[in-house]
């Protein structure tokens, strides 16, 4: 598989760069708990971490983002320089290569919903409303 992406796994120094990306008001307004974090909440946070979560490279190995694990459920935030470049598509392509099934909620109104559409995520039907928006589940079944 060709990629334009590789996934790291997470470490502590990456997380100022997770931060940066989490806390800011265009990535907050897509998730479902848009709570500003800080590092101390973030560390400990980290520290508890069940499921691995992984820093997206290029492929110049520069950081464009990061893909989140929570057992199956999956999904990915890219930095604002970096974004409408492919490399969330590319890092889900990545992810579920060898994988044969995953979920994540998103918004209706995210653009990103075409996205996951594209990769061969379809809506199950269950949604929640939050913060007065559908919230919808989605899943990968190969």
């Amino acid at each position: 598989m060709n990629s334009k992406v590789t996934l790291i796994p997470m470490k502590e120094d990456d997380l100022l760069f997770l931060l940066e990306i989490r806390n800011h008001e265009s990535t907050r307004s897509q998730l479902e708990d848009d709570s500003i974090f800080s590092l101390e909440q973030c560390q400990l946070w980290f520290s508890n971490l069940s499921s691995p979560w992984y820093i997206i490279n290029n492929h110049q190995n520069i950081p464009v983002g990061y893909f989140r694990t929570n057992g199956d459920v999956i999904g990915a935030d890219i930095h604002t320089k970096f974004r409408r470049n492919g490399y969330a598509k590319s890092a889900f392509e990545v992810y579920l290569h060898d994988k044969d099934f995953a979920s994540l909620e998103v918004f209706e109104d995210n653009f990103a919903i075409e996205l996951y559409k594209k990769i061969g995520f379809k809506l199950t039907g269950r949604k929640k409303i939050v913060r007065g928006r559908n919230y919808v589940e989605m899943e990968y079944k190969k």
